[in-house]
């Protein structure tokens, strides 16, 4: 009796871990690759063995992962060993290796540890090359490497983003978004794919989603001032000037050497500013000694704050070129502009409208 169950583990153990890898067919396939070198005879015998009753094809994962790590992978056959490494892993992960080794400290003995040491390696050496490639402005290239990085190993997030910007110098912008989805369901949590999309969804003027995106991108992100500073204009173009207001006093606590920073807030500045000018310009020219005593009031208010805004806004800008490194122009101009806006609200509206409440009797507070 205990013979017979000892014979039973025996077979089980023997089934588990595929003793059909002695077969005939696999046995010429690892001859022929391992003593003549001959990639192309293994391979023969290897997709022989796949098919052969007598290997075990439905339970015995070593004739996919040997065809994966010693012919298609000395191919280069990318596409082919990936096949063949997901259909190892279908198989049988938990099977043995026929030669187990060591990864620095770590073991690999399964034909799943394996697996993942195969897509580890080739990705990285393909990734690295990427990049090398990318700073080399060879962007066709780098973008042959990445989509072999996708499928060599998709769940590795890191080639999602370097995808989106080899995309985006290639001026494949269509195909920005397919990957930046892609990545998200791999790394819901990735900052710069969460800005990105949140790039895209601004232009097509979904404003209230990618502000979502925004903070998002920022909780995560090690760098978070230059997305930040992006969120501060979606608080602009929404209309909450105040939350605008306060968002960049927080920014300005957070960096207050950032002349960017500096120059960004005086553009909010300056877009408040002109808004309530601009605006009130048809009831400026429209308003006489028979307007309504409280439009006359509102008016005043209304260029009292634009003249505010005015202030701030060039005092930024001033601010901003001070802290320049290199100087730019674009700074001192824009706080002359300002500083035009400030003398015309001095010396033309703000008098002619006290004017025009002197003779109707209204105070102007």
């Amino acid at each position: 009796m205990k013979n017979i169950i000892l014979l039973l583990a025996i077979l089980t153990f023997l089934l588990i871990t595929g003793c059909s890898s002695t077969c005939m067919e696999y046995r010429s396939a690892t001859t022929a690759a391992r003593s003549e070198k001959d990639l192309k005879r293994a391979e023969e015998w290897g997709l022989k063995a796949l098919k052969s009753p007598e290997c075990n094809p439905a339970s015995n994962a070593l004739t996919p992962y040997f065809l994966a790590t010693e012919i298609y992978q000395k191919q280069k056959n990318y596409t082919e060993m990936v096949k063949m490494l997901n259909m190892a892993e279908q198989i049988n992960p938990n099977q043995l290796l026929e030669e187990p080794y060591k990864l620095g400290e770590q073991s690999v003995e399964t034909i799943s540890e394996g697996v993942n040491a195969v897509r580890e390696e080739i990705w990285s050496k393909l990734f690295n090359k990427s990049v090398t490639l990318f700073n080399k402005n060879k962007y066709n290239k780098a973008e042959k490497q990445l989509k072999l990085c996708l499928v060599i190993h998709p769940n590795r997030i890191e080639t999602y983003p370097a995808l989106v910007d080899v995309y985006k110098q290639n001026g494949k912008d269509d195909l920005v978004l397919e990957i930046v989805e892609l990545g998200l369901n791999i790394d819901s949590k990735n900052s710069y794919l969460n800005m990105t999309k949140a790039d895209l969804l601004t232009q097509n003027n979904d404003l209230e989603t990618a502000l979502d995106l925004y903070l998002k991108a920022i909780e995560y992100s090690d760098d978070p001032g230059p997305i930040m500073r992006k969120l501060l204009f979606i608080y602009i173009e929404l209309g909450d000037n105040q939350k605008a207001i306060d968002y960049s006093n927080e920014l300005m606590d957070k960096y207050p050497n950032d002349p960017d920073l500096y120059y960004n807030v005086g553009v909010l500045y300056q877009r408040l500013a002109t808004e309530i000018y601009d605006s009130n310009l048809k009831v400026f020219n429209n308003t006489d000694k028979d307007s309504n005593p409280k439009n006359i009031l509102n008016l005043y208010k209304s260029y009292k704050q634009a003249r505010n805004y005015s202030y701030h806004s060039r005092d930024y800008f001033l601010q901003a070129s001070d802290l320049e490194i290199k100087q730019n122009d674009s700074s001192l101009e824009a706080a002359k502009e300002m500083k035009k806006i400030m003398n015309n609200i001095d010396n033309l509206f703000i008098p002619s409208i006290k004017k025009t409440a002197q003779e109707v009797g209204v105070e102007l507070k």
